[in-house]
């Protein structure tokens, strides 16, 4: 697969981790997955939150891509990149009224 392909993925993932309502149980979790060395500041756990969550956008859009890989005779590159794309905006449509929110200033 073409890397200029992820581009869209990632920037998608992205939007998703920051705006995503599930950010905020990430963010709850936090005892349970951020280091004890750290510190334990908002700012940082908040923005790992988000890290986490499109980390897992990207890794969960990737299973049809990736089944699709595997179960294809012949993958086309175009065709592994759409499904991976087109997973990742399906995992962030519930992110789409806090983008808007925060872009109508509201």
């Amino acid at each position: 697969m073409d890397r200029n392909a992820l581009v869209p993925v990632m920037a998608v993932a992205i939007v998703n981790g920051i705006f995503s309502p599930w950010v905020l149980m990430v963010f709850l979790f936090y005892p349970v997955w951020y280091p004890a060395w750290a510190p334990p500041l908002s700012q940082i756990v908040y923005m790992a939150s988000a890290l986490i969550l499109s980390t897992m956008t990207i890794m969960l859009a990737g299973v049809p891509a990736a089944l699709y890989e595997r179960w294809s005779a012949q993958p086309r590159s175009i065709v592994v990149s759409s499904i991976w794309l087109a997973g990742t905006v399906l995992l962030t449509l519930p992110a789409l009224p806090n983008v808007v929110r925060a872009l109508s200033g509201g």
